[in-house]
């Protein structure tokens, strides 16, 4: 394979990588311009604004991404001047570099299949380079590339060999370059000979911080580059390192004289091995597909299911070293399911921080004044969960600006600061993840809901639902108070296909609100989406799981009742406190003769405790989630299934859901007291 061949392959291997990784600094690109806002004079955020730039520049070179290199130059001489002083960042500098960052996303999204330029992109991308200049003046002007004369094409025909020797900086690899891949652009200059690597500067192992790079090399290059060419593949790390190149007149002899002063290092195609063994960020983290974890997610959940038949196959043959050795392999799974489970959970921040871009430009749109505040988002949730509901959010994000927070001159009128505020919340509450999005707007006018309702027939004319229900009915299908039609609202499109797409994620979605104080919408959504602790439980031959992190505890061997309405609900005392009860029995009309003693099963949700019948208590299950076949959709209460290590089926139940059809049981309903020493806490 010759060295063009070895070119393509290497950037047909890397590329990816390249592109993941500029997405990542282009995020973070957005969000420092974002906090910079705030704190336009942060040294800090300044600094990482330009290494965010300076990266990109430099990995986009390294592949010959020409348009990137070009475009992100200009970006990162106006940065420079922000962070030496010599300019300040103006909301209209600040919304500029916002909208250069949205090119730079094109031309990125451009390398992986995406739409190529089309006449309006170069335009608008040429118009965007013109702003720059503009803001970075003459002062800045020598550094544009636009400005560099090229060199004669003669003087590049000639080709030469040059003596280079470089070393790299303390800080390369905590700055995120890479040695290695700017050798291998240089070898695209021409053809690399006597590679040496000096090592008398690395210290010994004990002392060695692999975070810091001590790399000096020493090679022959015979191109038909000019000086300047050979000297920018090193433009990036040109502060960082110290660089010689000089021309030789007896390559050969001159290359002989180097190498003596460098000690021998083993090598693969020119490159030294090991060159890449310092950098940190190799030892902490790892780029996995994220199809091949699932797959593995995939096999752990039937592992689960096949430990689960081989321990109830043990405890059933009553031997001991058996039923020992059975324990400790599903010991040994629960600990390899909670570590690879981890893998998928990712803070929710991430997501919520897109939404500071969204709120500051569709403000500007609708001419308010709003501040974003975003409050948890370090809590943790499984990644397939996050991209799923990122569109959810959107939208109800949308709804709150458009449709919940008023303009300054209205907020005044009624007495309110000037400034709107719209606030993100995440947190954990027993087994799954609470989101709020809540602003101090106008809040819902019921009124206007029920006139509309009462006009598409959703509710019988006349008839005035409870507050709660009424506010229920902006998720029906093609429900909207909007005046006019929008590019953010009043379509009769929306709020039903956002609870539609939360409770495909096994969640719910509540919304409260008090006129003239603002609205607030809570989405509830499980931690994973695959595989979680359960707590299993029977009704006659049929099987159920709660959720164990739902399961407050669990009240043994009391007498059935029989004192309760059509649904199966009921109410009795535990320990001073009136707790509903529903029968999953009744509720579900399952036809099994009831025992002469039942269970009940304390559950909690959204902060509500309720009791659930049942008529055995099988215990702690670890629970594979199928979901549910579409006959079993529509059922209440349910949110997907299970199959036992017997091959028995079992129901999984959504407790929130449950927890509706279990409240308001008729008042005059009434059972004695519940003190039973059986009483089993699980939290």
């Amino acid at each position: 394979m010759n060295t063009r061949d070895n070119d393509i392959s290497y950037i047909a291997e890397l590329l990816p990588a390249f592109i993941s990784e500029a997405g990542e600094h282009i995020e973070m690109l957005e969000q420092l311009l974002l906090q910079l806002e705030g704190t336009p004079d942060d040294r800090d955020l300044l600094d990482a604004l330009f290494r965010s730039a300076h990266t990109i520049k430099g990995s986009a070179g390294i592949f010959g991404l020409d348009s990137i290199v070009a475009f992100t130059h200009h970006i990162e001489t106006l940065l420079d001047l922000l962070r030496e002083g010599k300019r300040a960042l103006t909301p209209d500098l600040s919304t500029l570099l916002l909208q250069c960052n949205d090119q730079l996303k094109l031309l990125v999204a451009s390398i992986q299949g995406g739409p190529n330029d089309s006449r309006e992109d170069l335009q608008a991308r040429e118009a965007l380079v013109d702003r720059l200049r503009a803001a970075y003046g003459d002062e800045a002007a020598a550094k544009s590339p636009a400005k560099q004369t090229p060199p004669p094409a003669a003087a590049a025909t000639a080709a030469r060999r040059w003596r280079v020797s470089v070393s790299f900086g303390a800080e390369t690899f905590r700055n995120g370059m890479d040695p290695l891949a700017i050798l291998n652009y240089v070898r695209s200059l021409g053809t690399i000979t006597d590679m040496q690597c000096k090592t008398d500067a690395v210290p010994s192992l004990d002392d060695l911080n692999p975070e810091t790079c001590h790399l000096s090399f020493a090679f022959s290059l015979d191109t038909t580059a000019s000086h300047e060419k050979i000297e920018s593949a090193f433009s990036f790390v040109r502060e960082e390192c110290t660089l010689s190149i000089s021309a030789t007149d007896s390559p050969l002899s001159s290359a002989g004289a180097a190498s003596r002063d460098l000690p021998d290092t083993p090598r693969s195609g020119g490159i030294p091995v090991g060159a890449r063994s310092g950098t940190g960020e190799d030892n902490r983290f790892i780029r996995v597909q994220a199809d091949r974890l699932d797959k593995v997610i995939n096999l752990l959940g039937e592992l689960v299911i096949a430990s689960a038949g081989a321990s109830l196959l043990a405890r059933q043959t009553r031997q001991g070293s058996l039923i020992e050795a059975n324990q400790l392999i599903t010991s040994l799974v629960e600990e390899i399911r909670n570590g690879t489970l981890q893998l998928r959970m990712v803070p929710i921040g991430e997501t919520l921080n897109r939404f500071r871009r969204v709120v500051r430009d569709t403000a500007a749109e609708l001419g308010k004044d709003i501040a974003l505040d975003i409050v948890g988002g370090e809590a943790e949730l499984d990644k397939s969960v996050v991209e799923r509901i990122a569109d959810p959010l959107m939208h109800l994000v949308r709804n709150a600006l458009d449709h919940g927070l008023e303009t300054p001159e209205q907020r005044s009128a009624t007495g309110k600061l000037p400034q709107g505020r719209l606030t993100l919340s995440a947190c954990h509450e027993t087994g799954s993840i609470l989101i709020r999005i809540e602003d101090d707007g106008r809040g819902i006018d019921r009124e206007k809901v029920l006139a509309r309702a009462w006009e598409r027939g959703l509710v019988e004319l006349g008839v005035t639902p409870p507050d709660a229900d009424i506010l229920n009915l902006i998720f029906e299908p093609g429900f909207s108070t909007a005046e006019k039609v929008t590019n953010l609202s009043g379509r009769g499109v929306g709020m039903d296909v956002v609870r539609r797409n939360i409770e495909a994620l096994r969640g719910t979605v509540s919304l409260f609100s008090v006129p003239g104080q603002g609205s607030r919408i809570e989405i509830r959504l499980p931690l994973t989406l695959a595989i979680i602790d359960g707590f299993l439980v029977g009704v006659g031959p049929s099987k159920f799981i709660f959720p164990l992190d739902a399961v407050v505890e669990v009240i043994e061997s009391r007498p059935t009742t029989t004192d309760m309405d059509s649904a199966g609900r009921s109410i009795v005392e535990l320990r001073g406190q009136v707790l509903p009860v529903v029968s999953l029995r009744t509720l579900y009309a399952l036809d099994s003769e009831a025992p002469e003693r039942s269970s009940v099963v304390v559950i909690q949700a959204g902060g509500r405790r309720y009791g659930v019948m049942v008529d055995s208590l099988l215990g702690q299950h670890q629970t594979v989630i199928k979901p549910l076949g579409r006959m079993f959709r529509s059922l209440r209460g349910m949110a997907g299934s299970s199959i036992l290590g017997n091959g028995e089926v079992a129901l999984i139940f959504d407790v929130a859901s449950l927890c509706q059809l279990a409240e308001q049981p008729p008042p005059a309903l009434r059972q004695p007291s519940v003190s039973n020493p059986h009483s089993v806490s699980h939290s």
